[in-house]
């Protein structure tokens, strides 16, 4: 390939990719949705990325941290919380369950966001919740003590 072909081919996508509107052109109530959640999607990335530059060995725990924090939802983890500092304890926990003797009180963002023992273990024990209700449970017959059914 020519070096004018690449970028002919760059133009090209460049003028017809999504984000890309011309002048009268009208869109659609769906591409309009669509186009906004790619952009909040990609600034909640940029966001997780800002909180990992300030973690040592982040590129061990990137991909973990992205998969949790994609799929929950801050408002509904903590209300009252900024979003940043769900992320960090989302980062904070995720090197704790990879070193168990990993001092996470004694770290750069335990001091940033000004986090506490408390907050941390609501945040994770929230975070524990949300994910057994999104897995679907198998219901067995049998009963202990007042319990109808014992889930696993």
């Amino acid at each position: 390939m020519t070096l004018s072909y690449k970028k002919h081919i760059k133009n090209l996508e460049r003028k017809y990719s999504e984000t890309n509107i011309a002048k009268d052109e009208m869109l659609s109530d769906e591409t309009v949705r669509e186009i906004n959640d790619t952009y909040e999607k990609n600034q909640r990335k940029r966001r997780i990325d800002v909180i990992l530059n300030n973690v040592k060995n982040k590129e061990s725990i990137k991909k973990e941290v992205h998969n949790i924090a994609d799929e929950i939802p801050y408002k509904e983890i903590c209300k009252n919380c900024k979003e940043s500092v769900v992320i960090a304890i989302v980062i904070l926990y995720v090197q704790r369950t990879r070193n168990p003797h990993y001092r996470i009180n004694r770290t750069a963002l335990w001091s940033k966001y000004n986090l506490t023992w408390t907050k941390y273990s609501l945040i994770v024990e929230r975070l524990l919740k949300w994910t057994r209700e999104q897995k679907t449970f198998i219901k067995n017959d049998n009963k202990v003590d007042n319990e109808d059914f014992i889930r696993w």
